[in-house]
């Protein structure tokens, strides 16, 4: 009996999980580090994506982003993920820019994402996740 019950309560919560976003629901999206505001045109429950289009942009911008890259007006729950270990605080990296690697130094670990600043003061920071980047 308890098995069934845990079961039902796992099953009702990945429910209200998938529900907590959806279709014409606004949101911001992250766009190299500035907050775009957005409306979500597909959910993809299964991945965890949304499907966007930024206000006030032409339909080529539209894109499928993360919960990573997106702000909701009531947050879903944080994805079950490991913790972020690979890089830390003051750990001198390379990111690219455009499609050029460019040093960095990891200024913040965030969830799921690192906030690092190029040594190139011209081109500020960026929020990226592990796989952006690497150790110099």
């Amino acid at each position: 009996m308890r098995k069934i019950l845990l079961s039902t309560l796992i099953v009702l919560g990945f429910a209200l999980v998938v529900s907590a976003q959806k279709v014409n629901d606004k949101v911001q999206v992250e766009s190299s580090g500035t907050w775009y505001n957005a409306t979500i045109l597909k959910v993809n429950a299964a991945e965890g994506t949304y499907f966007i289009k930024y206000d006030d942009w032409s339909d080529s911008w539209n894109e499928w982003v993360g919960s990573d890259r997106i702000k909701f007006s009531t947050p879903p729950p944080p994805p079950p993920a490991a913790p972020l270990t690979k890089f830390k605080v003051g750990d001198r990296v390379e990111v690219e820019y455009g499609m050029v690697p460019e040093p960095a130094t990891v200024i913040e670990v965030g969830e799921n994402k690192y906030h690092i600043k190029y040594d190139k003061s011209v081109f500020g920071t960026k929020w990226v996740t592990e796989k952006q980047i690497k150790k110099l």
